[in-house]
């Protein structure tokens, strides 16, 4: 009997409550997706008050009546469980789907990954209520621990690929800007009735925030990488707190290489 007190002292996921995924309430799929995942998690909350008051009931009263309340509450939620892990990754399944700037060899690949995932919970949880003993429910509880291991790393490479993605797609477009702006600017050098050497000097500073923003995305994509094979040492949550210092320095070298597109601009506006 003491054996069976103790297995109801189940590992219990607190970080999937706090795990952070970033709302896009404009995106219908993904705001319904991400609704979903807030809906299981209150339940899975519900669950697991239950299940704790049926835990200290069994240690008080140690009945087979309590003992069989203890092993329903326990799988209800184990099962509530699996599904907050399916919803959360159905909601980053969203976020890439509909995240711009992502490749889509990229994306395809997550996605594989990602649903392979969903399956195995999906799985885990139909096979919880044909547990027959607490031990037989606290196996099934380790194993969903080892495989959230996998779980998480997923989650951190698809959260730091979303806004890769963005600012990818930022870079080429106002890498673009600039070549037809330095098109322009030949033209009317080769008028010569311009003087074009102020255009020209803000297009070797916009070259250059270009260059570094580039540079730290490179940064960012290999602290990506490193997460995809999962061999690292430390935590996934590091490598993606690296990527997001990484994106906020090439975003901020972007909004400076933007104002002196906006200076170039004025200037050929002049001429």
């Amino acid at each position: 009997m003491k054996k069976l007190a103790q297995v109801l002292f189940l590992i219990i996921f607190g970080f999937l409550l706090s795990s952070p995924l970033v709302i896009a309430q404009e995106e219908f799929d993904f705001d319904k997706a991400y609704k979903d995942y807030v809906y299981t998690q209150q339940i899975y909350k519900n669950a697991h008050s239950e299940y704790l008051l049926a835990k200290s009931q069994y240690k008080g009263a140690k009945t087979l009546t309590s003992q069989t309340q203890a092993q329903q509450k326990t799988a209800i939620m184990l099962q509530a469980r699996d599904d907050v892990v399916i919803t959360y990754l159905r909601a980053l399944r969203m976020r890439i789907a509909e995240s711009s700037g992502v490749d889509e060899i990229v994306k395809q690949s997550l996605f594989s990954r990602i649903d392979n995932e969903i399956a195995w919970y999906e799985t885990h949880k139909s096979q919880i209520p044909s547990a027959g003993t607490l031990s037989d429910l606290e196996v099934d509880s380790e194993v969903a621990a080892d495989r959230f291991e996998n779980t998480y790393i997923l989650a951190y490479e698809t959260l730091s690929t979303a806004p890769m993605g963005k600012i990818n797609n930022l870079y080429i477009k106002m890498d673009s800007l600039l070549q037809e702006i330095k098109t322009k600017i030949e033209s009317i050098r080769q008028k010569g009735d311009h003087d074009t050497s102020d255009t020209e000097r803000w297009v070797l500073e916009t070259e250059n925030k270009l260059s570094r923003s580039y540079n730290k995305q490179l940064t960012a994509q290999s602290n990506i990488d490193i997460l995809q094979t999962g061999d690292f040492k430390g935590s996934a949550k590091t490598y993606y707190e690296r990527v997001v210092t990484n994106l906020q320095e090439a975003n901020q070298y972007l909004r400076e290489a933007n104002s002196y597109l906006q200076e170039i601009l004025r200037e050929i506006k002049t001429e």
